[in-house]
Formats: structure tokens, sequence, C-alpha cells
């Protein structure tokens, strides 16, 4: 029914969408310490950054996966609900891990090419950058929280991610309230990491209660390879792109684009390139959907 709807949507909103309120109530947190709400619009600047590959891979895989969850919680076929999460996790650990390693190593230009222009000052982009880059270790826990929330949903409980989204918002203010005085909006940044992997942990220790096991050794094994695969590609974009503005420099619109797109393909086909010799199902599976599409 309609009331049945409306009582269970705050708890599911408030468990799905940790991130964003996280996000929220720092913003809020931070007009204590900003009096110039410079902390406040650098923080923002920089979130906006990290939600395009969150949005892009990890709500939308999470939608996805949704129905295809709860039509196997229905049947109660656990073992293929614990591999079709396993599956989901390992493909947004492929798709955010090389995105988080982008961010990290080409905060600098990606924040010049979008924002660097009218009144934006360079030492506005410095401080940008330095914040998107403390955002995006944290990218793929905002994303892994979106998929687990869901498998919780699926299994007809609300309440769990909802309780553990509070708890971790509480631990992010925490964090938020000792880290700003000494980093300010890195700080933030670093404070809402840091609550986003307790919230995987406590998620991940939840499911496992209420499913007996998870079945992660695989995505265990996959995230530990793709997390060197991506540190490898994120170290050789950087250095590209150090070459790219000793030959180039960094005026001009065409010249930011290349600093941007140049190292950014050159980490996305290395980091590629590491996962299919190490037999990532991912990275395969996601190659041989670009072939047929291709051929069609």
């Amino acid at each position: 029914t309609v009331r049945e709807v409306v009582r269970k949507m705050l708890p599911g909103s408030v468990g799905v969408a940790a991130f964003q309120i996280n996000v929220l109530v720092t913003q809020g947190f931070a007009f204590l310490f900003d009096d110039t709400k410079t902390i406040t619009a650098t923080f923002n600047y920089a979130v906006r950054l990290m939600e395009l590959p969150q949005g892009v891979f990890g709500i939308s895989l999470a939608t996805f996966l949704l129905p295809a969850l709860s039509g196997l919680a229905a049947e109660k076929k656990y073992p293929e609900f614990r591999a079709t999460l396993n599956q989901g996790l390992n493909y947004i650990s492929f798709t955010n891990l090389i995105a988080a390693a982008i961010a990290l190593a080409l905060a600098e230009p990606i924040v010049r090419l979008l924002f660097e222009h009218g009144k934006s000052s360079p030492e506005a982009t410095r401080r940008v950058a330095v914040t998107l880059a403390c955002l995006a270790p944290g990218l793929l826990l905002f994303s892994m929280n979106n998929i687990l929330a869901r498998a919780f949903f699926a299994l007809g409980d609300i309440q769990t991610p909802m309780k553990i989204s509070v708890f971790c918002l509480a631990i992010n203010l925490v964090f938020a309230l000792t880290l700003v005085q000494w980093y300010r909006e890195a700080g933030l940044a670093i404070a809402n990491c840091l609550s986003a992997a307790f919230n995987t942990a406590l998620l991940i220790y939840a499911l496992r209660r209420k499913l007996a096991k998870l079945d992660f050794v695989g995505l265990t094994r996959n995230v530990s390879i793709l997390t060197a695969a991506s540190a490898i590609a994120g170290f050789l974009a950087y250095f590209a792109f150090r070459r790219w503005t000793a030959q180039f420099g960094s005026e001009g619109t065409g010249v930011r684009i290349g600093a941007v797109f140049v190292p950014g393909a050159l980490a996305g086909a290395v980091y590629w390139g590491l996962a299919l010799a190490a037999k990532i199902p991912a990275a395969s599976d996601i190659l041989n959907l670009a072939r047929r599409k291709v051929r069609k």
C-alpha cells in the first residue's frame, strides 16, 4: 500500500544515500569554521566532481542489481544471490578503482580544465584539486555502500543500513570536527572517506551474519590485484601529465583537454591490459561486451 511505501521510504533513503547525507551534514558543519565560506565552496566543487563517476558506475549498477537480487531473495536462491552480489561488487571495483586513480593523479588538470576561468584562480584550483585527491580513495567505498545497502533491501531489511548509516554519520562528524581544524576542506574529504570505510565494513559484517557466508574470497583477490594495477596506472598518468605540461604548458583549452585525456587514456589502457593479463573476469567481460556492440 501507499502507507507502507511511505513508512519504508525514509529509512530506505537514509540507508542508501549515506554519502550524500554525510556530504550535506559535513557542508553544514563546515559553516561553523568557515567565515568566508571558502572551505564549504571548495569542498562542494570537489564533491560534484566525485559524484560523476559514482553516479555513472556505482548508483547505476546498484539500481540495476536491486530487481535481480530481490527476485533471487524472494525465491530463496541464496547461492545465486551471493554470486550476483559478488559479481556486482567485482564490476564496481574494476571501474571505480581506475576512476579513483585518475581522479587522484590528474586532480589538478581536471579542476583546471573545468573551473579555472573567469574569477577562479590557480590557488582555488590547487585547493579543489587537493580536496578531490583526498576524496578519490573513497570512491570505491561510496559505490560499494550503495550496492550493499540494496542487498539488504532485497532481503527485506531496511533498518540495518539505516542504523549503520546514522552511526557512521556520527563518526563522520567526529572526524570532521578533528580534521577540519588542521586540513580545512581536505580534512572534510578525509573524514568522509574514513566514515565510508566504517560503513562498508559494518555493512559487510551485518550481511555476513544475515547470509551466514558471502564467498568474497575471489573479490578480495581481484580488488588486491586491481588496486596494484590502478596504482601503476595512476603513476603513469601523473608522469604523462607532468611531461605534457613541460612540453605544452597549461594555457589554452586544447592544451588543458589534452592534459586530462591523453594521460587518462594511457592510464586506462595500461590498467585494462594489466587486468586482462591477471585474468580479472570483469575486464574480459566488459571487453567482450564492447566487441559485440561494435559488431552490431
